[in-house]
């Protein structure tokens, strides 16, 4: 099942007395509260509605009978999975036959909070778990709060948490309701009734699940899944509790004074700030906040007024554009001048980037940042497996291929272009080429989020403005330049939705930031104070990044017959290899594409968290299987290199990736001729590229691109070397 499928839901309830007990503590107006899961047949309610908002099919739940407490630590396999923070109850899920993996093992806590992970075999303790017969009640459901609370009993798991819930403000009449929706119209027969939309996954920006239910008075829901709210909230009232996000004036210090030789004059710097927000009800206060934050950043870089663009919603119209239904401010620093000169429409992008193409030339830097709401084109459905995608504005859309074409009138030397929405990798895709640095939150397949706990920016975005505006988070070797590579990676590294683990389930609703920079150096070179030729490399964990002329190796060396799923081999080193202050003569060779040093086997769950608590070389960390493949080794006393002939468990794509290790320290990552290709939500599928040490974490700048496919490597250095040419080479100093 996926969006846009219908189906109805009839005789789910619970008992009657459960039903007037929820409608009785209900206030009036009725607004839904957080309610305990106090009993194992409330833990499966609630984990059944948890798979059923992600539309995850399964055939049984299990379940341990007693209550546990403490954080949930469960061995599955040779798999350590942490779930959560007890008091709550232990399930778990089997997934239709042929599966991979075949389980889910979940953990309900009693404030109704649901952390699932999948699982490769089940742990003893569990058994089935069946569902309580339920009955209709002995009376009809009268009033919207009663058919509110009915809702929440049976759809939501007993409790709104994690959910949006708004209520038609009149009851549906007729026999069927026609909701129209940002891109179409979706019709619920079954009336007459009470009409919810259901936001499944509010702390993400539009597109992304939810759900619109029509109550009848005999207590049959139909349930029809969209990805976007109403055309018009007018209609609807929020029945639950959200985190108020305030407008928030950020005063980063003045550093255009960092301004040096050979640097970027200030009129030669231009930039465009686009937040179309999509309509007054969805233009939430956090894309203010974003373009005010990164404008205030602008400025404080020493921008020109005149060179800086912004569009942003319905512009100067004085109308509300709000969800409160306020008008934005059009000052974004607080100086008394208006900042916000545009609307955020195709006709006034369309304006602003012919006027650029009018005046910009070679010697001009063109800055673009996009935030608000995106989706995935109609031609590109679930899984969402190519880069069609769109930005939202006021009132409409713009399609990747034509914000690339408006980008592409502009005939500035550089371009760098910083994007937050939904699925904003597939703007990095469109916009990718010579003379170009673009970053976004997520790839084209993926969600962004708000960042917590009060939603007043959005996640990405933020971090990568922190550390342009503030030196001392983003300058990583101290050579007092913030570069477009040291934000990139700041962002990664603090971005809290960065893992495929945030989800629930399988849906992989995480987002994983993507870069790329061509020539791959330009980003180390870019700053808002303009290029420096001379700027250092980013430095992480005593090392450096370069991207190397070496190639995936034609012959990889001997077979070594390890082929398994989830096992890992000690393999003896021919040299003394140093590693963050360390020297190592062993290592274990996992079948998941990564190398550790001295600790315990990491598993199939990769994320950046993780990693930076091993000391280990990730040059594809991912639940990868050998079962029929190998790897390879080939040893001298000049270098050692391993090789992984896999593919990934969950889908079977083939990978292909090599890490070399020399006597110095350098390590090396390639990718060669299989696919490599890391496209489409799916959960257990999705890399972490880079290395640990005992001094730090270096992540690769390749981990958010879709395919390696005989990409270019990756050598990481460490500072320690002293070769003059390796100075001149890659740490581009004079």
């Amino acid at each position: 099942m996926r969006p846009g499928r219908c189906k109805t839901m009839t005789n789910i309830m619970r008992s009657w007395m459960i039903f007037i007990a929820l409608f009785l503590a209900l206030p009036s107006p009725v607004m839904a509260q957080t309610t305990d899961i106090a009993m194992l047949s409330q833990a499966r309610d609630r984990l059944v509605a948890t798979l059923s908002a992600e539309d995850t099919d399964y055939t049984e739940i299990l379940a341990r009978s007693d209550s546990v407490t403490g954080p949930m630590e469960v061995i599955a396999g040779n798999q350590t999975l942490r779930l959560g923070q007890g008091p709550g109850w232990l399930l778990a899920v089997r997934r239709p036959e042929g599966s991979r993996p075949p389980f889910i093992l979940a953990f309900v806590g009693r404030d109704a909070r649901v952390d699932m992970k999948t699982a490769k075999t089940l742990p003893a303790g569990f058994a089935s778990l069946r569902s309580a017969a339920r009955t209709l009640p002995p009376a009809v459901l009268e009033t919207r709060n009663q058919a509110f609370a009915f809702l929440v009993e049976n759809l939501l798991g007993h409790s709104t948490d994690g959910y949006r819930v708004h209520a038609a403000k009149t009851m549906i009449s007729a026999p069927s309701v026609t909701i129209p929706l940002w891109r179409k119209e979706i019709t619920l027969n079954g009336g007459p009734g009470w009409l919810f939309f259901v936001d499944d996954l509010p702390q993400a920006n539009w597109d992304h699940p939810c759900r619109f239910v029509l109550v009848s008075p005999d207590g049959t829901m139909t349930v029809e899944r969209a990805t976007t709210p109403p055309t018009n909230m007018d209609d609807f009232e929020e029945l639950t509790s959200w985190p108020k996000a305030d407008l928030i004036i950020q005063s980063p210090k003045d550093i255009s004074g960092r301004t040096r030789a050979g640097s970027t004059p200030a009129a030669r710097r231009h930039a465009v700030i686009i937040s179309g927000g999509a309509n007054k009800w969805s233009n939430y206060p956090r894309y203010w906040n974003d373009c005010a934050y990164f404008f205030a950043t602008l400025k404080a870089h020493g921008f020109l007024d005149n060179n800086i663009h912004v569009l942003f919603a319905d512009g100067t119209d004085p109308a509300p554009d709000r969800p409160d239904g306020q008008s934005s401010p059009l000052d974004f620093d607080g100086d008394g001048r208006p900042d916000i000169e545009h609307n955020a429409t195709r006709q006034t992008v369309a304006l602003v980037f012919d006027q650029l193409a009018a005046t910009l030339g070679p010697e001009d830097i063109l800055y673009i940042f996009a935030t608000d709401h995106g989706a995935s084109q109609e031609i590109n459905e679930y899984p969402y497996y190519y880069p069609f995608v769109v930005l939202c504005l006021w009132g409409e859309d713009i399609t990747g291929e034509e914000m690339a074409a408006e980008v592409n009138k502009v005939p500035a030397g550089i371009v760098v272009g910083i994007f937050e929405q939904c699925f904003s990798g597939g703007l990095v895709e469109r916009l990718k080429g010579p003379g170009r640095v673009v970053m976004s939150a997520s790839r084209w397949w993926e969600y962004s989020y708000a960042m917590p706990p009060n939603y007043e920016y959005d996640e990405f975005s933020f971090h990568v403005t922190r550390a342009l505006a503030e030196p001392a988070r983003g300058d990583s070797n101290g050579d007092g330049l913030v570069t477009m590579e040291e934000a990139y990676l700041y962002g990664l590294v603090n971005d809290g939705w960065k893992s495929e683990l945030v989800d629930h389930s399988l849906a992989n609703q995480g987002e994983h930031p993507s870069y790329i920079s061509d020539p791959w150096d330009l980003g180390r070179q870019v700053t808002l104070l303009g290029r420096f030729p001379e700027a250092q490399a980013p430095r992480y964990g005593e090392y450096i990044q370069t991207e190397t002329g070496e190639i995936f190796p034609e012959d990889p060396g001997t077979p070594m017959g390890w082929q398994a799923d989830d096992a890992s081999w000690p393999t003896d080193i021919p040299f003394a290899f140093p590693l963050g202050g360390r020297t190592y003569r062993t290592m274990s060779v996992s079948s998941n594409g990564i190398l550790f040093f001295g600790s315990a086997d990491p598993g199939p769950k990769n994320d950046v968290d993780a990693l930076a608590q091993i000391v280990a070389l990730a040059p594809l960390w991912d639940d990868l299987t050998t079962e029929d493949g190998d790897i390879f080794i080939a040893s001298s006393p000049q270098e050692m290199t391993i090789s992984w002939e896999a593919s990934t468990y969950v889908d079977q794509v083939p990978v292909s990736t090599a890490a070399r290790i020399r006597p110095d320290g350098s390590v090396t990552f390639l990718y060669g001729p299989a696919s490599n290709q890391f496209t489409g939500r799916l959960t257990g599928r999705d890399k972490t590229i880079g290395l640990s040490t005992p001094r730090g974490l270096h992540l690769g700048l390749a981990n958010g691109q879709a395919t390696l496919r005989n990409e270019p490597g990756t050598t990481f250095w460490p500072i320690g070397l002293q070769d003059p040419a390796f100075k001149r080479l890659y740490l581009l100093t004079p």
